[in-house]
């Protein structure tokens, strides 16, 4: 019984703690970045390249699809693409908010322009 409970109070404490611990990460070494870095240079300079000469639809959006995995991974593992990525991510938000203005302002210079036709 005093081991029963004992288990359960272990349990009751650590529970909270569990969840607050950061997930591990695991980092690879700088042979598994360079391999994932070469592997995404080929990718992107041959094959996706290969696709898109041969207009095949298909493969070149399951070669982007492979190529952000492969990224991904990158990222995840190596320190220095992580920084990139977030970095990458910002960017992108930023130019989605410049396209919304740059939209709203087109539109309302063809509404000024044809004189409330458009």
């Amino acid at each position: 019984m005093r081991v029963l409970v004992s288990i359960l109070i272990f349990v009751l404490v650590m529970a909270p703690m569990a969840s607050i611990a950061e997930p591990v990460r695991s980092v690879g070494n700088r042979g598994d970045c360079r391999r994932m870095t070469k592997q995404i240079d080929h990718y992107e300079g041959v094959v996706l390249k290969m696709a898109k000469d041969r207009g095949d639809k298909a493969w070149e959006a399951s070669m982007e699809a492979h190529l952000a995995k492969l990224k991904d991974r990158r990222a995840d593992r190596c320190p220095e693409y992580n920084k990139q990525r977030k970095f990458l991510i910002r960017a992108r938000a930023q130019a989605r908010e410049i396209q919304k203005y740059i939209r709203a302002a087109g539109s309302a210079a063809a509404k000024y322009f044809s004189g409330g036709w458009l």
